[in-house]
């Protein structure tokens, strides 16, 4: 199985869309939130105005942000907005607390996920833990390097997934299905006709795209940055010249 990263936000963003009143405050749901304005809207396009994490936490390039998220909470009280909302301002506190919304309201965001995104897209192996056994463990210099504990943590819902690469595309397919409208990519990132969203997390990267007609599904392992995005880029590039040039 492989990391997904912050594709993670697509099947959370969608589940939000398809089951809660998308226009009320974060606070009907979750009271304790300091922010009486933003909503679950907000949440789901990033301008909430949240930081990328709470202050309280470090985000380190050979470090785990999460690892003291394991088995604690979520704090409710750091949901403090630092920019103004409506700007756009990636959040992963945001996806987090988007998730324990979906707690509140359904239990269970994951299982609430699986069934508005997983089973309707024909995902059956996705999991936020998977053994050992069941993980592709990436290499550098010979070392197997460590997973973030993202889905171990309190904030599963902004990254935490694991599952297949044939998983991947099945949901590259059921979100990108023609005629189905605008909750499915939701989460997703625009530009004029290109749509895509993408993941990066320490050993792993992911992106689903789509331009000019072609979709690309690229996961990487132990790369530089945003080299499934280049991978992505270069492949729709090329299928574009292809077509042209017949």
């Amino acid at each position: 199985m492989l990391e997904w990263g912050s594709i993670t936000k697509g099947l959370v963003g969608t589940t939000a869309w398809l089951t809660l009143e998308v226009e009320r405050p974060v606070a009907h749901y979750l009271p304790e939130v300091p922010d009486a304005e933003m909503t679950v809207a907000d949440l789901v396009h990033h301008t909430s105005g949240l930081p990328r994490l709470p202050v309280t936490m470090h985000d380190r390039l050979f470090g785990d942000p999460y690892r003291k998220a394991v088995g604690v909470p979520l704090d409710l009280g750091t949901a403090v907005p630092v920019t103004p909302r409506g700007q756009f301002a990636y959040s992963n506190l945001g996806y987090a607390l988007l998730g324990a919304v979906l707690d509140e309201v359904h239990g269970d965001w994951f299982a609430a996920v699986r069934q508005h995104v997983l089973e309707p897209a024909g995902i059956s192996s996705a999991a936020l833990v998977p053994a050992d056994a069941d993980r592709v463990a990436p290499k550098l210099f010979g070392r197997a390097i460590q997973p973030w504990a993202l889905g171990e943590s309190s904030f599963a819902a902004a990254g935490g997934v694991w599952s297949t690469f044939d998983d991947l595309c099945r949901y590259a397919d059921w979100a990108l299905e023609p005629g189905v409208g605008h909750s499915r990519t939701v989460s997703w990132q625009r530009e004029g006709a290109s749509i895509w969203i993408n993941g990066e997390v320490r050993a792993a990267g992911a992106v689903i795209a789509n331009a000019a007609g072609v979709t690309a599904v690229v996961h990487t392992l132990a790369k530089a940055p945003r080299a499934a995005d280049a991978i992505a880029t270069a492949f729709i590039e090329q299928e574009v010249r292809s077509k042209r040039d017949g």
